[in-house]
């Protein structure tokens, strides 16, 4: 398997991921399915393109990274549950969207790299290594100061113009209030370049706070399915230098009011126990602060 067709076959799986996360509701990624995950994607894969997988050629290649790329008709398979007519359709799409994230990305490079220019004299010499953060669905780059890193002794790094400084060659972590958590080794290459997933329930929050409805039934009903019920929901008041705790009724209460007690939410910090939001952590933006 070559560097390119490695690099197709993943982004199919982020992209058979984001379906059947659309259509299957399952939040989770390939490696923690269970037996009962892979069953309901085998039938609507069935159902979709009239074609399936087996559980083992899951495991071989969805759970894990395979060291060959599968067979032409399972690819066929699977870029047509994506939405793509086949392999070469879901392939060329591909390059030309990695030409365009590139093209992007250099864009976002040209400032830093003015900045790291600027910054060199003030640094000690050193191994230095460029994080670049992309957006899985919508491609676009992440701001390393909206994510979380750490390594797995705990000590956490914080980036600076894109750069971190003498990293060890050890697992990295990542997360953010706005996406999943995820790791990466992190090896001799010069530059990381690292595939985020959006956390779907707090984007909702997120726009829930901030739009209006009609239908409150509704709104209700998705957030009680969000949320553990015995979740605790923490609202912090820099201002007064305080904390109030909320339970689920009380913070679905508040937010789906007509008169909304809590808009513009930042989300902080997100806890999950069983695919549901267990622990929630949260400050309100003014009016001005959404102007910024």
């Amino acid at each position: 398997m070559t560097k390119a067709e490695s690099e197709n076959f993943l982004r199919l799986k982020e992209k058979v991921h984001q379906k059947a996360q659309e259509r299957l509701s399952i939040r989770k990624e390939f490696a923690d399915w269970s037996l009962g995950d892979i069953a309901d994607f085998q039938a609507d894969l069935q159902a979709q393109c009239k074609s399936s997988v087996s559980e083992k050629w899951f495991y071989n290649h969805l759970k894990k990274q395979g060291r060959s790329l599968p067979r032409i008709d399972v690819l066929n398979l699977l870029s047509c549950y994506a939405g793509f007519r086949s392999w070469d359709d879901f392939s060329n799409q591909a390059t030309k969207d990695k030409g365009k994230t590139k093209l992007r990305s250099l864009l976002y490079l040209i400032p830093l790299a003015l900045l790291v220019l600027m910054a060199f004299w003030a640094w000690p010499a050193g191994e230095e290594k460029t994080v670049i953060l992309t957006d899985a669905y919508t491609r676009e780059n992440i701001s390393t100061e909206s994510v979380k890193m750490w390594f797995k002794e705990g000590v956490y790094v914080k980036p600076v113009f894109g750069q971190i400084k003498d990293p060890p060659e050890d697992t990295l972590y990542l997360d953010g209030p706005y996406y999943k958590p995820q790791k990466r080794y992190v090896g001799p290459s010069d530059t990381l370049w690292i595939t985020l997933f959006p956390d779907d329930y707090a984007l909702m929050l997120n726009y829930f706070s901030r739009s209006t409805t009609t239908n409150w039934q509704k709104r209700q009903g998705q957030l009680m399915e969000a949320f553990h019920p015995e979740a605790k929901i923490f609202q912090s008041h820099p201002r007064y230098e305080g904390i109030e705790m909320l339970n689920r009724d009380e913070f679905i209460e508040r937010l789906i009011l007509p008169i909304n007690s809590l808009r513009n939410l930042e989300i902080q910090d997100i806890v999950y126990r069983n695919d549901k939001i267990y622990r929630l952590r949260f400050t309100q933006k003014t009016e001005e602060d959404e102007k910024e």
